[in-house]
């Protein structure tokens, strides 16, 4: 699934694309996908309409669109969807599930491809004044990396919970926002199991997962716009935990576990990340190790 920092690279460059071109014609490749919250059909609704903005909400892709009644396209490509912007004579991928074909100010057409070949993405034409209808879309969390989100804004949430901690750091209305991978890899940083309950975790705990977030959200952003993959692409072999069952720690050697929590995977280190509930914590870094 595209994350925070992919997201972050992936939808400037879409809206750099798109913004201020009019859809002239939508083709609907694997109807599975699509979810039409409004009267009337994809085909009627959207031609005609110029695409005004390009912007991230949660993991959603959301386009807003100019005319009446208000229309607006949000985008959870889930698991395995993946976006392009192709001209009309590239080759279409098999698992392409909706294309909008746009025309800008010069005459140019080009086509936003979305695919997904797991069928798990949705796309949902909908009233933005309805978002509240779409799961994980209504309700938005604080911004990780937004000047709101303190270290005591993140010890207030925390003393709410009694869930696992990953838990905590994957839902949505509470944090905007965080995906598998990179709880993953905060959890990793801040030497916290991912099985740990919130509440037991001690105020110096919470304080290195709320450092931790942070910066894994800024370096990994940072990473991927260094690479500049194409928008398509998914850049992720510069974690440290995720997906990296078996292979040894990059900090002590021992090898990468993984446990369930709840539907989740998840990836940790069992000497970095003790389930002492945090409080266990060494640094290895400052120790020399």
């Amino acid at each position: 699934m595209p994350e925070r920092p992919d997201l972050d690279y992936i939808v400037p460059l879409i809206a750099r694309a798109l913004v201020g071109s009019r859809i002239i014609d939508v083709r609907v490749e694997d109807p599975v996908v699509l979810r039409v919250a409004v009267e009337g059909d994809v085909r009627s609704l959207l031609p005609g309409r110029c695409i005004e903005r390009v912007v991230r909400r949660g993991h959603f892709v959301m386009f807003g669109l100019d005319g009446s009644p208000a229309l607006e396209v949000a985008i959870h490509p889930m698991l395995a969807g993946r976006f392009r912007v192709d001209s009309p004579q590239d080759r279409l991928h098999k698992t392409t599930a909706l294309v909008l074909v746009v025309e800008d100010a010069r005459g140019e057409v080009r086509e936003l491809r979305y695919r997904d070949d797991r069928q798990m993405g949705k796309v949902y034409v909908l009233d933005p004044a309805d978002r509240a209808r779409v799961p994980r879309l209504g309700t938005i969390g604080v911004d990780v990396l937004g000047p709101e989100f303190t270290a005591a804004v993140f010890q207030e949430m925390a003393r709410k919970r009694r869930d696992q901690v990953k838990l905590f750091l994957l839902d949505k209305t509470q944090l905007d926002s965080l995906g598998n991978a990179y709880a993953d890899e905060a959890l990793f940083e801040a030497g916290v199991h991912p099985k740990s309950r919130v509440r037991d975790l001690d105020v110096a705990a919470l304080d290195r997962l709320h450092g931790a977030i942070i910066r894994v959200l800024q370096q990994a952003s940072a990473e991927v716009r260094r690479r500049a993959p194409p928008i398509d692409g998914k850049v992720r072999d510069f974690l440290k935990v995720r997906n990296r069952k078996g292979k040894p720690c990059v900090v002590c050697g021992h090898p990468i576990r993984v446990a369930g929590v709840r539907g989740h995977d998840a990836f940790f280190c069992g000497v970095c990340q003790p389930d002492t509930n945090g409080r266990g914590f060494i640094d290895w870094r400052r120790s020399g190790r």
